[in-house]
């Protein structure tokens, strides 16, 4: 799903973070006739202070990739980001991020630098994918006055598609991981839940390939094909 946003903000960056930003800008978009088999897939989760991504303060990014059909562990991304003040008691007890973690993260601009290096451009997964992409593209803006892009695409939304015989009772990805034989090591953490997200990913491109969806082009098709069947 896309989500509207207005003009970024202009930001004054320093000289090196400027260059690494227009590096970021200058790179190729990924070419949608790519065969899902080649491509370098980028699976995200984000923590945030809440449940609404566009006002609630982004807290920790995870990242792993897909390459080669395989999820390599060793190519991954994690940042807790430094807040001001932390979060509620409550809600610490749904992210696992101690006030003291939150108080001693990454600064904002650096970890998002670092994270979009990380990523390349993609394309990006995420379980629930609308809500990931606004975290970050918010945080982007307000940090670095750049309008984050990429191709993403939704496991909530494949899922479904490619297994409707499980769409019944899965609905969260715990209930996906667990009718597919999916560990978690680590709820809530971030790149423990995008790892885990990957091994989704894996299966359903296998699902895809036998379903006779090979390019990436094909795949956003049967994305998109969701509306037309009503869910």
């Amino acid at each position: 799903m896309i989500w509207p946003f207005s003009r970024s903000p202009r930001v004054a960056l320093p000289e090196a973070e400027a260059a690494r930003l227009a590096a970021l800008r200058a790179a190729p978009a990924t070419d949608p006739r790519t065969r899902l088999g080649e491509l370098r897939w980028v699976v995200v989760d984000v923590e945030t202070g809440g449940l609404n991504p566009h006002i609630d303060p982004l807290l920790s990014i995870g990242a792993v990739e897909i390459r080669g059909g395989r999820v390599n562990l060793g190519a991954s991304y994690e940042a807790g980001l430094q807040q001001s003040a932390p979060t509620s008691h409550e809600n610490i007890l749904i992210h696992g991020l101690t006030h003291s973690q939150q108080l001693a993260g990454m600064a904002a601009r650096d970890a998002l630098l670092d994270f979009a290096e990380f990523a390349a451009g993609g394309p990006f997964v995420a379980f629930h994918a609308g809500f990931d992409r606004t975290a970050l593209q918010v945080a982007m803006q307000r940090e670095l006055g750049w309008n984050f892009p990429g191709c993403w695409l939704d496991a909530a939304v494949i899922a479904p598609l490619l297994f409707p015989r499980l769409a019944g009772e899965c609905r969260a990805l715990d209930d996906w991981l667990d009718a597919l034989s999916i560990q978690n090591y680590a709820r809530h953490s971030a790149v423990a839940d995008a790892a885990a997200t990957a091994q989704l990913w894996l299966i359903l491109l296998n699902a895809a390939a036998r379903q006779r969806t090979h390019t990436l082009k094909e795949l956003e098709a049967l994305a998109h094909a969701r509306k037309w069947l009503g869910q």
